[in-house]
């Protein structure tokens, strides 16, 4: 099911909007760190994004690719790619953006300890050709390199060595680098100050190379666990933004006239996914064998899940269900892999009978506690 609430709760300050500059907001969780190659997290990937940049990025509109730190990109070769990176970038500390910094940045997330490493997948080479020029090689070619160097963001080479920096930290062990609790980018905010699950502070960043197209020179950010706290700031006015507003209250939210609720069809799909790796299923009562890597027990389970009621009453129609794991703005995506299947439990207890399971059988199930909405 695609996720089609979220967005935003967003409070609209009357009469004063247009000279608000500080922007405060929140969501139920906090980043876990500032190394932008040691966890890879959508909450995260988007705080770090007013921070560090990427060589190019999404239209926010469009979804489409368009260029951020790299200003033109070329085919050389079936697997070479030559990218131009734009002149005039600095880092926070005043350096400039060159292509070490590129080259480096993306060495750093292909590395041991980076969980980027699903964005640095195929890629076989980075090579700088000039100080503005750099040529990143594949191992095979590659359709989709530049949807993946959208959460490749860039790090100052200089700054990372002497900081002690050059690895991401190792989401594995409590060790921590420089990188870990301070931030040096070259985006349009700049981090102020980071009291983790307390309070993050970004203020502006004034030698942006960027138009800065807001009036917003600090955000707050406030992570609070209890989502009847969160709904409580935003109709006090204690916060601006909801990120995950409680389906239940929006009515009351829209209702407001100081308030606007922006939501819209995610590009994040929810799944149960399936052990179909193992030889024997853990935690099921059928011993020798895994149930699931038998495709009628999975379709008898995908057959059993009332979708529509799910959507209708949990998500309060805010929900898309689709037998899609990719969202339409995904390249692949299309309205045949959409379309689901029915739901029907007839069908469903058939199809574990023929797999030889009349009587069902146990599994565990796990899922995070509160990560999504509902």
């Amino acid at each position: 099911m695609k996720l089609r609430l979220l967005a935003i709760a967003a409070a609209l300050a009357l009469g004063g909007a247009a000279h608000a500059k500080t922007f405060k907001w929140t969501s139920a969780s906090d980043i876990a760190t500032w190394d932008i190659h040691s966890q890879n997290n959508a909450l995260q990937n988007g705080i770090h994004a007013a921070v560090y940049e990427t060589l190019v990025y999404y239209n926010s509109k469009t979804f489409k690719v368009e260029p951020v730190l790299a200003t033109a990109w070329k085919q050389m070769s079936p697997t070479q790619m030559r990218f131009t990176l734009r002149q005039g970038v600095k880092f926070h500390d005043g350096t400039p953006f060159t292509a070490d910094d590129a080259v480096f940045s993306i060495e750093r997330g292909m590395s041991k300890t980076s969980n980027f490493q699903v964005y640095t997948n195929g890629i076989d080479r980075v090579v700088k050709v000039d100080a503005n020029t750099i040529d990143i090689f594949t191992k095979d070619p590659n359709p989709v390199l530049l949807n993946q160097l959208t959460e490749l963001r860039m790090m100052s080479k200089a700054w990372a060595e002497k900081n002690n920096s050059v690895a991401p930290k190792d989401i594995k062990t409590q060790d921590e680098n420089f990188a870990h609790r301070n931030a040096m980018g070259t985006g349009p905010y700049k981090l102020k100050s980071w009291q983790p699950d307390q309070r993050l502070v970004l203020e502006k960043n004034p030698n942006w190379w960027g138009k800065a197209e807001t009036n917003v020179t600090e955000i707050v950010y406030t992570p609070v666990k209890a989502v009847a706290t969160r709904m409580a700031a935003l109709l006090s006015g204690e916060v601006d933004l909801v990120l995950d507003p409680s389906p239940q209250d929006l009515p009351r939210v829209r209702s407001n006239p100081n308030l606007k609720v922006i939501d819209g069809i995610e590009n994040r799909t929810i799944f149960l996914g399936m052990d179909q790796f193992r030889d024997e299923l853990p935690g099921s009562n059928v011993k020798g064998k895994n149930p699931l890597k038998d495709v009628k027990v999975r379709k008898a389970l995908y057959q059993a899940i009332d979708i529509d009621t799910i959507n209708k009453v949990t998500m309060r129609g805010l929900g898309q269900p689709t037998g899609a794991l990719v969202a339409p703005q995904v390249n692949g995506w299309t309205q045949g892999v959409h379309k689901r299947f029915p739901y029907d439990v007839a069908a469903a207890q058939k199809l574990l009978a023929d797999a030889g399971y009349k009587d069902g059988f146990e599994v565990d199930f796990a899922c995070p506690n509160n990560r999504y909405i509902n």
